[in-house]
């Protein structure tokens, strides 16, 4: 078990022309850095990014992590696991994912930054809709 408690950086790329996304999440424990990723095909941009974040909380519990402060670029994404409600009917379905995933965990911290604060998890998943493997 991960004594420390993990950052975790998440972030999505998504194409237009062909329409196709990728994720990337990176995870800073104890010093080391972690990378994961993901092609995920024909999903929208809040689509990748909420999988993005269900994908490296899945991680997290194989890695076994008990505490985690998560760091994303998608406010849509961030306001939604804060507030522990979204309107969007799409999704909801994540939410309540987050919500039985999170139940592993001693703590979960969630904190949106800016997209130049991003760039690794940014750079990840590019990587993987570049490359599709």
């Amino acid at each position: 078990m991960w004594m420390m408690m993990a950052q975790l950086f998440i972030d999505a790329a998504t194409r237009q022309n062909p329409f196709e996304s990728s994720i990337g999440y990176v995870f800073k424990i104890d010093g080391q850095v972690l990378e994961f990723g993901q092609y995920l095909g024909e999903l929208d941009n809040h689509e990748a990014e909420w999988t993005g974040l269900i994908k490296a909380l899945e991680q997290a519990i194989l890695l076994d992590i008990r505490t985690l402060i998560i760091k994303s670029d998608a406010k849509v994404v961030v306001d939604a696991v804060s507030k522990k409600y979204t309107k969007n009917l799409k999704f909801k379905t994540y939410l309540e994912q987050y919500q039985l995933l999170e139940q592993h965990f001693d703590l979960i911290l969630i904190d949106w930054i800016p997209r130049d604060q991003n760039k690794h998890a940014d750079h990840v998943a590019r990587h993987y809709l570049n490359h599709k493997n």
